[in-house]
């Protein structure tokens, strides 16, 4: 029986903090999520609706909340104790947004108001037996914020940081070129780590082929985080589309082959996160752990929760293992909260003296009984 030894994990999670805050950057929506129960049967009434020419469609509940990787993930930091500086760009009803959705104590004072408000209605339902959310978004400001938006402020931050995580770059028409300019000058110009999760490429695919041969060949990142879907457009960024990754998705068996070959391609730390496991890869070291099984509440977000989990193990040198098991816990509580609430690292501690059950999918793919 495959058991994991928590109290490790759990004795380093009792202890002081005393890393240099992160520095979280640069997206900012206002999120509305519109809650549904099937999504075939939402369809089918939008349409019959639409038929009519128009009028009211009944029956979903609605949630207005912070958006965007980077609050969520800043948010996530705060509740398990860090102090993480957000810098994003937005305009004065944003900023505005942004202070009543947040925790009062999170540093705001790196958030600019001479951009565009960004937004994104979340259609969450039901689809082939699983939660699935479709987000439609204005990309507002996250879609041309670069270099050139961080003030002398924000660049003494960025360097006195323990870590630089740059999120969101699905929206960013000019991706490539702000993590090349930002990574260069942390790496020239501080001791901070820099970590960078991509998002879902689909809607901007010419940004992947650019972070591949100008970010991550050139050495400029530290850690790439991404999910198996990112794995995807990664690899075929890598061989120039010589193979046909699409059956990746589907096929789960494959995804920690993914990153092991991402990482022996480039040379840099790949960390995954996917519903039955996480694994965290560098060159020919690889370790993986079953995710936990949790019924999920909350659809969105639990990305930026394991991310969160995963910054923290790594400013606090956690074993490899542990690391990737607090990211696993974290986000295992933030998805099975009914409010979407990030948990505190108390919260996080006790959940693991429960002996949460892992995922038998995860266990059957990593070979572990």
């Amino acid at each position: 029986m495959f058991e994991l030894e928590f109290d490790r994990l759990i004795h380093a999670l009792d202890g002081s903090l005393t890393m240099r805050p992160p520095v979280i950057l640069p997206d900012f929506f206002v999120d509305h999520f519109v809650i549904a129960g099937g999504l075939e049967a939402l369809f089918r009434e939008m349409r019959v609706v639409a038929e009519q020419g128009g009028g009211n469609l009944m029956g979903t509940r609605h949630l207005i909340r912070r958006g965007g990787n980077s609050p969520n993930t800043a948010s996530a930091l705060l509740s398990l104790g860090l102090a993480p500086v957000l810098i994003t760009k937005t305009d004065p009803q944003g900023a505005a947004l942004l202070r009543a959705l947040t925790d009062p104590t999170m540093d705001l004072s790196h958030v600019h108001c001479d951009g565009r408000l960004a937004a994104t209605v979340s259609i969450e339902a039901e689809y082939n037996g699983r939660r699935v959310n479709l987000m439609v978004s204005d990309s507002g400001s996250a879609a041309d914020f670069s270099y050139s938006d961080l003030s002398d402020a924000d660049l003494r931050c960025i360097r006195d940081s323990s870590l630089v995580a740059l999120l969101c770059l699905n929206h960013n028409r000019a991706a490539a070129d702000l993590a090349s300019n930002l990574f260069e000058m942390v790496h020239q110009e501080s001791r901070a780590l820099t970590f960078m999760d991509m998002g879902d490429p689909s809607g901007n695919p010419g940004i992947v082929k650019p972070l591949v041969d100008n970010v991550i060949r050139e050495g400029l990142v530290d850690i790439v985080s991404m999910n198996e879907n990112e794995a995807r457009w990664f690899l075929v960024a890598l061989e120039d589309s010589t193979r046909d990754w699409s059956r990746l998705i589907g096929e789960p068996e494959l995804w920690l082959g993914a990153a092991e070959r991402i990482s022996a391609e480039t040379g840099i730390r790949v960390d995954l996160h996917t519903p039955h496991f996480s694994a965290s890869v560098k060159g020919s070291h690889s370790v993986a752990v079953p995710t936990f099984s949790e019924v999920s509440r909350v659809v969105c977000g639990a990305g930026d929760s394991w991310n969160a989990g995963d910054i923290l193990g790594t400013l606090m040198s956690l074993e490899v293992e542990d690391r990737l098991v607090l990211a696993n816990a974290v986000a295992a509580k933030y998805v099975s909260s009914p409010d979407a609430r990030h948990p505190t690292r108390e919260e996080v501690m006790t959940y693991l003296r429960s002996s949460p059950s892992m995922s038998h999918q995860g266990k059957r793919l990593l070979g572990i009984q």
